[in-house]
């Protein structure tokens, strides 16, 4: 049923297309239509982008992902971290 459905619109549109050239007005329509697009699309994506949550408000890295993204420390002390972290975390947390 979609595909069905699909091509009538899709037949709908080109029947239009057709009309419209035979008239003369299939340069305006494109122009329009392209103009339209773009507006609603550019609007769109500034609408998406205020939305967004900020990169800047997350919360801060626990202590065993900072001790694990430091190759410097030995892996006595990453396991050290997380077993702390394992210890102090809320009950519905781990």
């Amino acid at each position: 049923m979609r595909t069905a459905s699909r091509w009538l619109l899709v037949g709908w549109l080109l029947a239009a297309l057709v009309v419209l050239g035979m008239d003369g007005r299939l340069p305006e329509f494109i122009a329009g239509a392209t103009t339209g697009s773009l507006l609603v699309l550019g609007l769109c994506s500034l609408v998406r982008q205020q939305l967004a949550p900020s990169r800047y408000n997350r919360p801060s890295m626990p202590e065993r992902y900072r001790v694990a993204d430091d190759l410097r420390q030995p892996i006595a002390a990453v396991v050290a971290a997380a077993e702390q972290e394992a210890i102090t975390a809320p009950a519905g947390r781990q």
